[in-house]
Order: structure tokens, then sequence, then C-alpha cells
């Protein structure tokens, strides 16, 4: 199995630091690499990471709105217009990938199917990252055939990439993603959850835990991440915060967020290391 040797994490949005002492927390922790979700502090972000050597390897962009691009009309161009920006601000600052949904599935208002209107607002995302030099990862969410509508329109396209997450492949019963766009794999977001706990598949058991919390096949994931070839930075993306109607994270919520980022590093080099 192939043994990662740079990992990294996300900023975590529920630790309140701004993003200079966040980036020093990170980096003390022993981390290689972060991510962070789209603000208006990308500058600060980037010249942060550079100081201190981390490697900056995505931004987040704006999510849980998806289904109004697939929708169209006002609203759509408007979240359309985040996307664009956030792009900008990935290839202004030479950070290589910008990372995001297709659908929160969840949405009472969203379509029955991927649509036409929605495809055609991402070509023009796609055109603008071709031209920009920087790699659309689509992530694996709930209602996975808007992901396949993506993935199999722009299948040609030189920015097209995956980002693949475990927790959402375990809790919302995806397919097994690695097989499915391991080609395409460029960004990981690592993290652990106790699969679907009710009758229907929900958010709040999207638990974003530390590997080897959940139930997560962690053999089954990493020999599926040795297959496709993968061998960049691994990414893990976690909360210290219970979901609503979830009691999963104990005494993480109330731990030093320092302390956390450490015991998070430490799970996941016993992954590469095929400590299951």
């Amino acid at each position: 199995m192939k043994q990662f040797t740079k990992f990294g994490i996300n900023a975590m949005t529920v630790v309140k630091l701004p993003p200079v002492e966040h980036l020093e927390m990170i980096k003390g922790a022993g981390y290689d690499a972060f991510f962070n979700y789209w603000d208006n502090n990308t500058e600060v972000w980037a010249n942060k990471a550079a100081q201190l050597g981390l490697i900056y390897t995505s931004i987040h962009a704006p999510s849980s709105r998806e289904h109004h691009i697939w929708n169209g009309g006002e609203k759509g161009e408007a979240e359309m217009a985040k996307l664009h920006a956030c792009l900008g601000d990935c290839a202004r600052f030479d950070i290589p990938v910008m990372v995001l949904h297709t659908i929160n599935g969840f949405d009472p208002n969203m379509p029955a199917a991927p649509t036409e209107v929605g495809l055609e607002a991402y070509a023009k995302l796609v055109e603008e990252a071709n031209r920009l030099g920087v790699t659309l990862a689509f992530e694996n969410t709930e209602r996975e055939e808007f992901l396949a509508a993506v993935m199999e329109r722009f299948k040609n396209e030189p920015c097209l990439g995956f980002c693949y997450d475990s927790g959402h492949e375990h809790c919302y019963r995806n397919s097994d993603m690695l097989t499915l766009y391991g080609d395409k794999l460029c960004h990981t977001h690592i993290d652990d959850n106790f699969g679907q706990t009710g009758e229907i598949v929900t958010w709040f058991d999207d638990s974003h835990l530390p590997p080897l919390d959940g139930s997560v096949d962690w053999k089954r994931v990493m020999n599926a991440l040795d297959k496709t070839g993968f061998d960049g930075v691994l990414s893990l993306e976690m909360t210290m915060k219970n979901k609503p109607e979830r009691s999963t994270h104990g005494a993480y919520t109330d731990m030093p967020p320092a302390d956390y980022y450490a015991l998070v590093l430490e799970r996941a080099k016993r992954l590469a290391s095929g400590q299951f």
C-alpha cells in the first residue's frame, strides 16, 4: 500500500480564530497542508501559508444552494457568480484546486434530475477554469446522479477533477466513488461516521469524525485510494462539533483545537501506515 507522506486538514470553521493564528496552529500540529472555505481573506491565508511553508491545496467553494444552478434564472446566475469569484481567487493566489458540490440533495426545491440549463452554466465555469489553469474538483455528495451528469459532460476537459469524500460515500450510501472517478482524483476529504443510522439518508449522519472513530471500512478505502495512483496530500475534513440530533463527538467538543488537530493527524498517519 502507498505510504502517504504529506497530510492536510481544513481550517475548521467552528474554531473562531483569525487566519494567521489558525494556520500557526495547523503548522504547529505537524501538518504539511491545509484548505479552507472561501471567504474574503484569501490573500491573508495565502501569504501566511507561504510564510509557514504550508501547501494551500484548495479552496472549498460556496455550497448548499446548488439547486438554483440547475433551476436557472436570477438565483442560478447569482450562485454561479460566487463560483466564478472563488475561481478567480484560486487563480490569483496560485491555489491549484477549487472543490465544489453539484447539489444539496436535501433541499426541497431541487429539480428531479440534472438539467441542461445547469450543465450549460457549469460549462461556462469549466471554460474559465481551463483558461485560468485551475482544477475543478467536483465532490461526491448525496444524489450522485448530479455528479455523474457533470463528470460525464466534461470528462475530456483538462480542468475536470474529483474530490473524494469518504464520509459522504459511507453515510449517503454512494456507489464506489473511487472506482467511478478515481482517474480524476486530485483532492481528498477523509473523514469518518457511522453510516446511515435511520430509515432515511440524512445530513445529520455526516459527522466528519476523525478516522477510526466511526464505521468506515478503512482497509477498503485505503486500498481503493492506492489503486487510483493518487500520490498527493492526504487531506482530512473535520469538525469538533456534533450535528443536530447527534452526539458523536463526545469530549472533542471541549478539546483545545490544537490538541484535536494533533489527534486527527495521528489518526491519518495510522491510516497511511495500514493500522486500521
